[in-house]
């Protein structure tokens, strides 16, 4: 028993317990109280509500880091003390930290990650362990910064540009999953644009993809949008708007494979098929994707125009 360790052990014990393990403690201990069994003294027990609520305002506070954080077995045991919290209606956090949490372990379950693990070599150094998601800014001398300033520049159609940020996304749980994919679907892949107007939705991307990003009722499937050109995501209510002037978007690897023409309603890709496009009379203006994962969120633009 945990109590046993923590008797033996003494506040030393409380230093590695995850949030489920400290609410264990806290049942066992209840119990024993109950029966007149407990030897553990009432600081020592403050210590371990004190710990619990310590916790419950880090997760309500980032809930996406927290989630990171933990191993599978780990964030198993956490969703599922706090679901058994919200059947008896005591959760201890709002409905939206258990769909990050949720969200988060069903990412995990899509794929099994094996190593050696690969990214690309522009990343720095990551461990699934350790730094599994990471943003890095890019430095404004760099080659990549100009060289994806000159493509996002020019596809936006405007007079003059000024790109104020872009930060790489790197996530191995996505990336891994996306890799996974290339090797059943025709390795297309094309850089595209997204646009979330939500901060909220933007970090979910970041963190696990355009999980959410449907959109029913579309003009060539009710599946996830992604531009060829900036021009296009750049318009209402699409970009996410930081300021008056500062806007976001997302360029993406999007994995087209085969696709074929587009409609309303549509589902699924034709059969053989990955995406569908949108064919506006000279050229494809925009691609949707029924598989969420087939698109990898690679940076995020911060700009304004003229």
């Amino acid at each position: 028993m945990t109590t046993t360790k923590l008797a033996n052990i003494g506040i030393k014990y409380l230093s590695d317990l995850q949030l489920d393990d400290l609410y264990q403690l806290q049942d066992e201990l209840n119990i024993l109280w109950k029966n007149g069994q407990s030897t553990i003294s009432n600081s020592l027990y403050d210590k371990i509500a004190d710990g619990i609520n310590y916790e419950i305002t880090q997760l309500a506070a980032d809930p996406y880091n927290y989630a990171v954080k933990r191993n599978d077995n780990e964030l198993q045991k956490l969703l599922a003390r706090l679901t058994g919290l919200h059947s008896q209606k005591k959760s201890p956090v709002a409905n939206s930290v258990w769909d990050i949490l949720s969200h988060e372990l069903a990412m995990r379950n899509f794929v099994t990650i094996h190593p050696p693990l690969t990214y690309p070599s522009n990343w720095t150094r990551m461990s699934l362990s350790e730094n599994p998601v990471e943003f890095i800014t890019l430095s404004q001398s760099s080659q990549e910064f100009q060289d994806l300033s000159s493509v996002f520049s020019k596809s936006l159609g405007k007079s003059s540009v000024a790109i104020y940020s872009i930060i790489r996304i790197q996530n191995l749980r996505l990336w891994s999953i996306f890799q996974e994919l290339q090797k059943t679907i025709p390795n297309n892949i094309r850089r595209l644009f997204h646009g979330t107007a939500s901060p909220e939705q933007q970090k979910l991307i970041m963190y696990h993809g355009f999980f959410h990003s449907f959109c029913p009722g579309g003009l060539i499937g009710d599946g996830v949008y992604f531009a060829v050109n900036s021009q296009y995501s750049n318009d209402d209510p699409y970009v996410l708007k930081r300021t008056n002037h500062r806007r976001e978007l997302f360029i993406c690897q999007v994995l087209l494979g085969n696709s074929s023409q587009g409609a309303g309603g549509l589902k699924s890709p034709a059969p053989g098929c990955h995406s569908v496009f949108h064919d506006s009379g000279s050229q494809n203006d925009m691609f949707c994707i029924f598989n969420s994962y087939q698109s990898y969120p690679e940076y995020i633009v911060q700009y304004d125009y003229e």
